[in-house]
């Protein structure tokens, strides 16, 4: 029994040690993963503008024709804007431009150019070959300071006419990046792999093969998920990983099993020594005071059967001031502590259930982000700086509404600003072809919280799927108080809604809008809260939201008013 018991209370203590080691490991991956997020996608943008850049596509189109002047004029510029970039971000270690006929390089400055036909001799060329855009591993690049690590990030550069001229490589530093993946632990095993499962960068005992090999095997032979966060044993290792729902990346990190067990092992060292000793008084004290055992382990055992969490009912004894004395007081400590243990897994759970709520917030964000950009590109296209300075303004409000200063709740009052300047930015788009009505007369509905952009994504699913390849379109907006709920319908006269909208698809072509909505919905208030949808080709689609009547924002929001914040 005493094996049974030590075996146990090993498994348990393991499974929890393992439970707890690996929702710390989960939502420390997270943050780093954001972090690495926000500092590889500044990487990506700053590639995009050094593509775009004037001087450059001059230089591209206009330099075989031109006198030697005139080339080295436009080839200083570039340098100067190029080096202006490298400078004013110390993670760079230099910039190299691929192209057919590079100007003289400054061997002391951070930009290098390199004939084009040159690119073929890296080792990391075939990785660009079949992309515009690609992340390249850590690498060694010659300096005049010698050999350094750098992680880069190459990007084709193409003239008006599509015409594939150039390559530009961001030379990152690859001690920063590791900083960055190591975050406050710099002996933790983790690595940042690509889509590829190819290693960008790691820390710590294991190579980059490894790790690679450990990635194929978890989806070949366990059927992990690497799109999504996990966590997993494999072999003699914990690994967990974490992906956000916008990101190119994977961050994983691997621990030894037993380094994690190592201290239950002793425990159960610890516990048998115990036992057997506890055994052998016991056996001793039967001999001896049997008849003494019967009435206290009779009162013991009725007051443990009758505890529940419903009623903490203690042990009341006090006649005995001896070895039972002692074991009653030990049990009336040890119902605090189960009772201390409950309310700390309730707590626990709480603060689980708000950052899975949290986490569902952020997901929506950079998807009605960059459907709006989008939008703002053919626009600035296609119309004048006078609509462009009236969709910035529009856009300003909708900025400073959806990011709410990090709060989850806002007033119907607000989502409803937010979703008529984005309805405005539509109709600067299609004029009078697209016509909306929001009615919403009671000041009461105004006045109450809900999960802020709730009601955006269905408008924009609206605009960019219920009406695409049509000239007009109409939505419309209502709100009512019903039974201590409030109850949202979004009509549209569109083409309407697929039945398999809820099926992943294999492009991000939509649905995920009205996924997360209503994810955030069932987390917020339960399975009770869901949503409606009515669709048909012929009449378009009718969305139904309910939520309940919330007067007061929930006590767990904070921050300040975003309107009065400086972005």
């Amino acid at each position: 029994m005493l094996i049974v018991v030590i075996g146990v209370s090993y498994q348990f203590s393991v499974r929890e040690i393992v439970k707890s080691t690996s929702f710390y490991q989960q939502n420390n991956l997270i943050q780093l993963d954001k972090q690495l997020n926000i500092q590889m996608t500044e990487i990506e943008n700053i590639s995009l503008a050094i593509s775009r850049n004037s001087n450059l596509q001059e230089y591209l189109s206009e330099a075989e024709g031109a006198d030697s002047y005139t080339r080295f004029a436009i080839a200083s510029r570039i340098t100067f804007d190029l080096s202006n970039i490298a400078f004013s971000m110390p993670i760079i270690q230099s910039i190299r431009v691929y192209i057919e006929d590079p100007p003289v390089s400054d061997y002391q400055g951070p930009v290098k150019f390199v004939k084009l036909q040159e690119l073929h001799e890296e080792p990391w060329s075939e990785t660009v070959d079949n992309s515009d855009f690609s992340w390249i591993g850590q690498h060694l690049i010659s300096t005049n300071k010698g050999d350094l690590p750098v992680i880069s990030f190459a990007r084709k550069i193409y003239t008006p006419g599509y015409e594939y001229k150039a390559l530009v490589v961001l030379d990152i530093k690859a001690s920063d990046i590791i900083k960055l993946i190591q975050g406050e632990e710099p002996d933790a095993n983790r690595v940042l792999l690509d889509l590829g499962l190819r290693a960008v960068a790691s820390t710590g005992d294991i190579s980059a093969e490894q790790y690679r090999e450990t990635a194929q095997d978890l989806i070949r032979h366990d059927n992990a998920n690497l799109n999504d966060k996990g966590t997993l044993r494999y072999h003699d290792s914990l690994v967990v990983w974490s992906k956000l729902f916008s990101s190119e990346w994977i961050l994983m990190e691997v621990t030894p099993w037993s380094e994690m067990t190592k201290g239950s092992v002793r425990t159960a060292a610890v516990m048998f020594s115990i036992g057997i000793a506890a055994i052998v008084i016991a056996l001793i004290m039967t001999l001896i005071l049997s008849k003494q055992f019967t009435k206290p382990i009779i009162l013991l055992l009725k007051s443990m059967n009758s505890f529940s969490l419903g009623h903490k009912d203690k042990p009341i004894v006090e006649d005995y001031h001896n070895e039972f004395g002692a074991l009653f007081k030990g049990y009336s400590v040890l119902v605090d502590r189960t009772t201390e243990l409950y309310a700390s897994l309730e707590q626990q759970y709480r603060k689980q259930k708000e950052a899975e709520i949290q986490a569902l917030q952020a997901m929506i964000n950079p998807h009605f982000l960059y459907n709006t950009l989008d939008q703002l590109n053919w626009m600035a296209i296609e119309a004048g700086e006078e609509k462009m300075s009236r969709v910035l303004e529009l856009m300003g409000r909708m900025f400073r509404i959806g990011l709410s200063n990090g709060e989850s709740m806002i007033t119907v009052e607000r989502e409803l600003t937010h979703l008529e300047c984005y309805l405005q930015i539509q109709q600067i788009r299609w004029g009078e072809k697209l016509g909306y009505a929001i009615d919403v007369p009671e000041a009461a509905i105004k006045a109450l919280y809900l999960p802020k952009l709730t009601l955006q994504p269905f408008v924009e699913n609206a605009i960019i799927h219920g009406f695409h390849g049509r000239e007009t379109g109409l939505i419309v907006i209502s709100a009512a108080l019903s039974q201590g709920d409030v109850h949202f319908e979004i009509s549209d006269n569109g083409v309407g809604i697929p039945d398999n909208w809820q099926q992943q698809k294999a492009r991000n072509t939509g649905g995920y809008g009205i996924r997360n909505v209503r994810e955030r919905l069932i987390a917020y208030y339960g399975p009770a809260y869901d949503i409606g949808i009515r669709s048909n080709p012929n009449t378009g689609t009718m969305i139904s939201i309910r939520v309940p009547v919330i007067k007061e924002k929930p006590v767990s929001e904070g921050g300040q008013d975003v309107e009065g914040s400086h972005y």
